[in-house]
This record gives C-alpha cells, structure tokens and sequence, in this order.
C-alpha cells in the first residue's frame, strides 16, 4: 500500500463525516439568514410605524393644535379637543401605513383585536410626550412644558 491508497482510504472514511459536518453548517447558516432577515423585516416595520405616528403628530401640532389654540380665549385646549386632535393623529397614522400595512404590522408584531388600536394610541402619546420636550422655546432651550395637548388626552 502506498501513500495515494492511504490516502484515498482516509477520504473514503472520512467523507461521510465531512459531508455531515458540511449540512450541519449550511443548515445553521441558513438559520441565521433567515434570522438576519427576519429582523431586519420587523426593524423596517417599526421604523416605518415610527416615522408614520412622528409625520401625523408633527403635522397636527403644526396645523390643528396652533390653530385651535389661537382661537381659543385663554390659549388652552379643552379635553374634549385633545381627544378629537388624538383620534385624528390616529386616522393620519392608519392612512399613512393603508390596509395592508396595518395588517402587517398587527402581523409581524403579534398583535390581535384592539391591541394594534392600543399600540398606535401608545405610540401617538409617546410622539407627543417627544415633541413637547424638544419644542423650543423663546430662549432657544428645550423644555417640558405643555407645548402640545395630546399628551394628556385620555386613552379611548
């Protein structure tokens, strides 16, 4: 026997093994593939809800909040309009994400019955809560100062 048949007989024993090894591998890299890809998924949709809720508060503190409280005598915002403004928040947010990305979005997130409606609520208080501690004021710094009602709308 020479060194050529050893070495073909090593292969042949040990083929089985390395070819074992070799799926075993695969097989985890794809594990971790569809993870990566998974994540990814569920990141791109969180930050599209994110930005979606961020896009209708900025817009109606811009437009409703300043107007209504121009028009109102002493500049404050009842909590009969807070709730109005909230829901519109909402309906902004659902009309930015459509049908098919809410159910997405209930989805990838587990979400079932009203959580979604109780996600979006959170989500638009949250908004709020950001807004009004980023607003500037006069002086240039920020604050926490009632700058946007919705923060303190009651949950529906």
């Amino acid at each position: 026997m020479d060194t050529g048949d050893i070495g073909l007989k090593v292969l042949e024993i040990s083929s089985p093994v390395l070819l074992a090894a070799l799926t075993w591998a695969a097989a985890k890299l794809a594990q971790l593939i569809r993870a990566k890809v998974q994540n990814e998924y569920l990141k791109n949709a969180l930050v599209r809800l994110d930005d979606a809720v961020f896009t209708a508060v900025k817009d109606l503190q811009q437009s409703v909040v300043e107007e209504i409280k121009a028009a109102s005598s002493d500049g404050k915002i009842t909590d009969e309009e807070k709730k109005q403004i909230k829901d519109r928040a909402i309906a902004a947010v659902k009309s930015h994400l459509g049908t098919k990305g809410l159910a997405e979005a209930a989805k990838i997130l587990g979400l079932e019955g009203g959580a979604l409606e109780g996600l979006l609520s959170s989500k638009v208080e949250a908004a709020v809560h950001d807004l009004r501690r980023t607003a500037p004021v006069p002086n240039g710094a920020a604050h926490g100062g009632a700058s946007s009602p919705l923060a303190s709308a009651p949950v529906a």
